[in-house]
């Protein structure tokens, strides 16, 4: 479409139109606050007006995430079909049309433009993952979750009534364990209690998880999707009438999928989840959810360095997603971008996210949840968590040009280094076999892309990216958060002499505890004690 006449937003800092809206008044109020910062002038709100030119938020069906916005006649007009759509709308046109950034939750970019003229094309979109969350702790702010167009965590609470491994809370070991050890699992020749999964075929079992449950769904009834779901650990029944199911369908979600079937016929208005992870996650042969069964599969063992769709390492977990999607349209995927064993160290997978979520949404995944660090940092938690949302918005952007865009606004004039950085490193991880597990660390790749001689070219780009930064503390601050993760790996590897690794130790501990950082391995070892044990070993 051709773009039309340019409106003039604003003159001199003197606001040139009026926000119009009566259906929104968070998104209007978000919309003269950012206008107010682009421009130092004031922009008055009004229900109704005849005053033309005006941005207009109008109420317009374009989905539950979908929005509309152009240039019509005189007016500017914004729409949507409820109120959260439209809050998007906004912080998208502020974006694509003013120039906006949502860097971070700490940094954002807003241009200043005391004469704001606009002028654009048409705009409409409505997404194809229907829900989108990343578990980045910037994203646990509301506000900075919206601005990417994400669910936050407390929003995603509002909805759930357990999000996941909930049989130990509705059939409890302590509870039931000493005197009924038969609701529980028989594994391995014997029944386990604590930690267990549940006996499904025990007729007992199920009447107690729907007491349970329905005690539950009536102490919080707004809560519209509840898991009933396997507890993390493999320890699943493997007594007679769990195996004969199980063996019927070809899987260990036999037994499971049955039983939570059985659990959804009471709770039609309701929507049952259940997990497809570790022994759960082949699909079943025979067994088909039931219509208010809601599949959340998990691909915890797929290689993180090269696409799913395309690497033979990860065929297991591309034909898990081909053979759910087969049997369930609307397929819930938890997917992971984090080392939890090295929380801070190198993780060569930017290249694979655009990728992987195009291949996730051509085969019927609707909502996708990103397992990343829910700990403070992580390596380019800020740049990852800003590209996971673009592609989660929409799979086939150009993730390339937003990267780019995000470097050089984020990192300014260090950018480019970082970016040859990056490249680097994904290029030696592809050379080596493009072998990346989230289980794994800096040690798996010392004879690869972590090499010694190619980690000094790393830690000499990120030097250089600090010495371009000189005069800026802000940017240099960032990219020395940036850095973390090549002292890390450093330090884990004992590159360089005695000296050499004390300054090292000492410039991840300072720049760690500047940024908050607390974990560099989940739930198990601290900033402290790993700058402690490295201190031991020299």
């Amino acid at each position: 479409m051709n773009l039309c006449k340019p409106i003039c937003i604003a003159e001199n800092k003197t606001a040139s139109v009026v926000i119009v809206s009566k259906e929104f008044p968070r998104a209007a109020a978000i919309l003269a606050k950012y206008l107010n910062k682009i421009t130092d002038a004031e922009f008055t709100i009004q229900e109704t007006t005849t005053v033309y030119p005006s941005i207009v938020l109008k109420c317009a069906d374009h989905g539950e995430s979908g929005f509309l916005y152009r240039i019509f006649d005189k007016d500017i007009e914004i729409e949507a079909g409820n109120g959260q759509a439209m809050v998007y709308a906004v912080y998208d046109w502020l974006e694509r049309v003013a120039g906006c950034r949502y860097y971070s939750r700490t940094y954002e970019y807003i241009p200043f433009d005391a004469n704001l003229t606009v002028c654009f094309a048409e705009y409409q979109f409505s997404p194809i993952l229907q829900y989108r969350e990343i578990h980045y702790r910037d994203f646990f702010d509301p506000e900075f979750a919206e601005k990417h167009k994400m669910v936050p965590q407390c929003k995603r609470d509002e909805n759930w009534g357990f999000w996941c491994h909930s049989f130990g809370t509705l059939c409890s070991p302590e509870e039931y364990f000493d005197e009924h050890p038969e609701y529980f699992s028989l594994y391995e020749g014997k029944r386990v209690g604590k930690n267990a999964q549940l006996c499904l075929s025990n007729p007992d079992v199920f009447d107690i998880v729907l007491k349970n449950l329905k005690k539950h769904m009536d102490e919080n009834p707004k809560a519209k999707y509840w898991s009933v779901s396997q507890n993390d650990n493999a320890a699943y029944c493997q007594c007679e009438k769990c195996r004969e199911m199980n063996e019927r369908d070809g899987s260990p979600m036999g037994s499971v999928l049955n039983f939570v079937n059985r659990i959804a016929e009471h709770f039609p208005d309701k929507v049952i989840s259940t997990l497809a992870y570790w022994y759960t996650r082949k699909a079943p042969a025979t067994t088909r959810p039931a219509e208010n069964v809601h599949i959340m599969l998990c691909n915890i063992e797929a290689n993180r360095g090269l696409p799913i769709e395309t690497d033979e390492k990860s065929s297991g977990s591309r034909q898990e997603l081909l053979d759910w999607k087969e049997i369930c349209q609307n397929v819930f995927l938890w997917d992971y971008c984090v080392q939890f064993r090295n929380l801070v160290g190198p993780f060569p997978n930017l290249r694979v996210l655009g990728p992987n979520i195009r291949f996730f949404v051509e085969n019927n995944v609707r909502s996708l949840f990103s397992q990343s660090n829910r700990e403070i940092g992580g390596e380019f938690h800020e740049l990852r968590g800003y590209l996971l949302a673009k592609l989660m918005w929409d799979p086939y952007i150009n993730e390339r040009e937003v990267m780019i865009d995000f470097l050089n606004g984020y990192y300014k004039q260090a950018g480019p280094v970082i970016l040859q950085y990056i490249d680097l490193i994904h290029d030696e991880m592809e050379k080596a076999g493009g072998e990346l597990n989230i289980f794994g660390g800096p040690l798996d790749a010392k004879d690869t892309y972590m090499r010694e001689d190619l980690f000094r070219q790393y830690e000499a780009l990120f030097g250089e990216a600090i010495s371009l930064t000189q005069g800026d503390a802000d940017t240099q601050f960032r990219v020395k958060t940036a850095a973390l993760p090549i002292y890390y790996a450093g330090i884990v590897l004992e590159y360089g002499d005695r000296e050499e690794k004390l300054r090292r130790i000492e410039k991840f501990a300072e720049q760690a505890r500047k940024t908050g950082l607390v974990m560099v391995e989940e739930w198990k070892i601290t900033v402290d004690k790993f700058v402690t044990d490295a201190m031991a070993k020299i």
